[in-house]
């Protein structure tokens, strides 16, 4: 009769090919004469598959777009301050959020083409139609100065060409 571990020995090793055999693996024999597992899904029939080529990538799209609409806005502040002055769509008013929001009230009544929907003082927000396209206007005040920016409904800033050239014609009228 076998000793206890001799038998533990034997049902650490059955169970060792049990379960080997049961992972869905193969060996495969090395020229030189090693044992090298495989999962049995790196055949060579799988790997000549059509599906299994290398992706073909179409030549516009191998490098990155450069126009305006895809550039990633700033963040904070003191970056959406500096975009203002730098020339970029959004302004910065030298007055407080709630005259700001006012004076823009009455700028956009007077530019053709803008359809003004719903006005929020507390948000700050005006819902716009400038040539087809909707979008926020909001009035972000800062203590003694008021930023003004188009933005999506999820408050991202736009850029779009309708909120860029409602924002110049804005900026023009409020100085």
């Amino acid at each position: 009769m076998p000793s206890s571990s001799a038998t533990r020995v034997s049902l650490v090793a059955v169970f060792a090919a049990a379960l080997l055999a049961a992972s869905g693996c193969s060996m495969i024999k090395r020229p030189d004469g090693s044992l090298r597992f495989l999962p049995q899904a790196h055949n060579s029939e799988y790997t000549k598959s059509r599906e299994n080529r290398p992706l073909d990538v179409p030549p516009d799209l191998d490098t990155p777009a450069t126009d305006p609409t895809m550039q990633v806005p700033a963040v904070g502040g003191a970056a959406s301050n500096a975009a203002g002055l730098a020339g970029g769509p959004a302004f910065t008013l030298a007055d407080t959020q709630a005259s700001s929001w006012e004076r823009l009230g009455k700028a956009l009544d007077h530019i053709d083409g803008v359809a003004v929907g719903q006005r929020s003082q507390l948000l700050g927000s005006y819902e716009v139609q400038y040539k087809g396209a909707s979008f926020l206007l909001r009035a972000t005040g800062n203590g003694a100065s008021t930023s003004i920016d188009a933005v999506t409904p999820a408050g991202q800033p736009l850029r779009t060409p309708e909120a860029v050239e409602l924002l110049g014609l804005l900026r023009n009228r409020l100085g």
